[in-house]
């Protein structure tokens, strides 16, 4: 069995020859994606804009956190539908990196953009006057845990009349967003001050 094998020399360098036609032997290694730093970078990026996004919007829509956990969830998994082989390779990252591109980068932009679209255009606005002296956030604590705004003192139908407004009186102003959910769109103490 082994007498018919020629004699082998590992001791001379030779070089490899590539297959007929100047193909390469293994073809799925040519397609490898490239090092880049880019995508990680977006993805960092990404999340400060979805805690700025959170703590500056979110907190104005009111709107239950879960809902607005399910729509992160949405477009943080919704560009993994993308073909990954056309998308994916073309921007030159690997399957891991695609995923948590889309997971860290895109869904965070998508839903910041959104929620931002939703607050900045809205409809009509209702201002209200409340005795109500606390933050923004203490005021969506208090919608949070009772479903209802804290009651009113007076509603404003001319904005003019804002200015006569009391110590410990706020103005409110809600008014319904672009994708349907309300937001709070004035908060201001007598003084011009918002928070």
């Amino acid at each position: 069995m082994f007498a018919d094998m020629p004699l082998q020399r590992n001791t001379l360098l030779q070089r490899v020859r590539r297959g007929p036609g100047g193909v390469h032997q293994h073809r799925a290694v040519e397609g490898a994606a490239k090092e880049q730093t880019w995508p990680s970078t977006w993805m960092v990026f990404g999340l400060f804009v979805l805690m700025f996004s959170f703590w500056w919007v979110g907190i104005r829509t009111l709107q239950e956190f879960a809902v607005l956990a399910r729509w992160l969830a949405l477009f943080c998994f919704v560009g993994n539908l993308l073909p990954y082989k056309r998308i994916g390779l073309g921007l030159g990252m690997e399957r891991l990196e695609w995923f948590l591109f889309n997971l860290l980068a895109v869904g965070p932009f998508l839903f910041s953009g959104l929620l931002w679209l939703n607050m900045l255009v809205h409809g009509p606005e209702r201002l209200r006057i409340l005795r109500y002296d606390g933050t923004v956030r203490e005021l969506r604590n208090y919608w949070s845990e009772r479903g209802q705004l804290p009651p009113s003192f007076e509603e404003v139908p001319d904005p003019d009349r804002v200015r006569g407004l009391q110590y410990g009186e706020r103005l409110l102003g809600t008014a319904k967003g672009m994708f349907g959910y309300e937001v709070v769109s004035t908060w201001e103490r007598p003084d011009g001050w918002s928070d």
